[in-house]
């Protein structure tokens, strides 16, 4: 059941300063869509990109390309209807057998299913009867187990520790969809912002979904959940605040790539897996630059 529609007006504004003029960036915007519990009333962005694809996982991508400048910015800006949803999760049979689904039940990077994980994953949820069952313990498990920390270094579930679990909101949900996908149930993770009215504050985050044949894909986010004990039920196959998303799924790819001489400075810096054909993921910008440049960005609620 979706409810309590709110409407938002999000601005964001990515800000490039060169250090020469003899420079060229390219750079890779993920663009919000409609679906599940959130509508794109409208949206803008300028310049207008030089080119755009949809990749396999539904992800719509803008490419632009800039040369010979010293400071310019990229302005997007969009009109969204959000809604928070609840669901009744015992009356849902959760078997399935889709084609479509194939890609989110695999093993890939930054979610590969090693066999320490696949040991744990069945040593948790021996005894569980149902799908559903068997997502209650791994969140539950992951709720309580699981540190948060950030900023991450070596990113990917298979370099987690999985006797002293640390890491940010991407590695909660990381570690969320291998499991859920080693016992054949569809999952995969969401990056966006999670927006609170109350504070006109907009949030980046990232949590997991998994597909649930009556009720399509639903949220379970194990990082908000353990930071809230008290409350974990909102956090289990509900929406209770208002989120957008800009990407579905990891390994985004970029097209085109990025060559081999460009700077990937900024992005190894801050820990984000990049390389020249795919991103980890984008929230919701990728660039790579020829010469050395600042960046800035930002994004807020505007008023209506």
């Amino acid at each position: 059941m979706k409810y309590n529609p709110k409407k938002f007006n999000i601005e964001y504004i990515a800000k490039f300063e060169s250090s020469t003029k003899e420079n060229q960036i390219k750079v890779w915007i993920a663009q919000p869509l409609s679906f599940g519990c959130q509508r794109i009333d409208s949206f803008s962005i300028f310049p207008k990109p030089k080119n755009l694809y949809k990749d396999t996982q539904g992800n719509k991508i803008l490419y632009f390309c800039f040369k010979d400048f010293k400071n310019f910015e990229i302005k997007m800006n969009i009109k969204t209807t959000l809604w928070k949803k609840k669901i009744n999760l015992k009356e849902n049979n959760l078997s399935i057998n889709n084609k479509l689904f194939d890609r989110y039940l695999k093993s890939e990077e930054f979610l590969k299913q090693t066999p320490e994980i696949k040991k744990i994953t069945y040593e948790i949820t021996k005894g569980d009867e149902s799908d559903l069952d068997k997502i209650k313990s791994i969140f539950n498990f992951i709720v309580y187990n699981f540190k948060y920390c950030y900023p991450v270094e070596n990113r990917g579930v298979e370099k987690l520790n999985l006797k002293n679990l640390k890491g940010d909101c991407g590695e909660y949900s990381s570690l969320f969809v291998t499991m859920c996908r080693i016992l054949k149930i569809p999952a995969k993770n969401n990056t966006g912002f999670v927006i609170s009215p109350t504070y006109n504050k907009i949030i980046e985050h990232g949590w997991a979904s998994a597909y649930l044949k009556l009720c399509d894909w639903i949220d379970f986010d194990t990082q908000y959940a353990s930071t809230e004990k008290n409350k974990m039920e909102n956090y289990f196959g509900q929406r209770s605040d208002y989120r957008i998303t800009f990407t579905n799924g990891f390994n985004i790819p970029l097209k085109p790539s990025i060559p081999k001489t460009f700077k990937l400075d900024f992005w190894n810096n801050t820990g984000l897996p990049l390389k020249n054909n795919s991103a980890q993921t984008l929230q919701p910008i990728i660039f790579a630059s020829k010469n050395n440049l600042k960046f800035k960005n930002s994004i807020k609620i505007k008023k209506p």
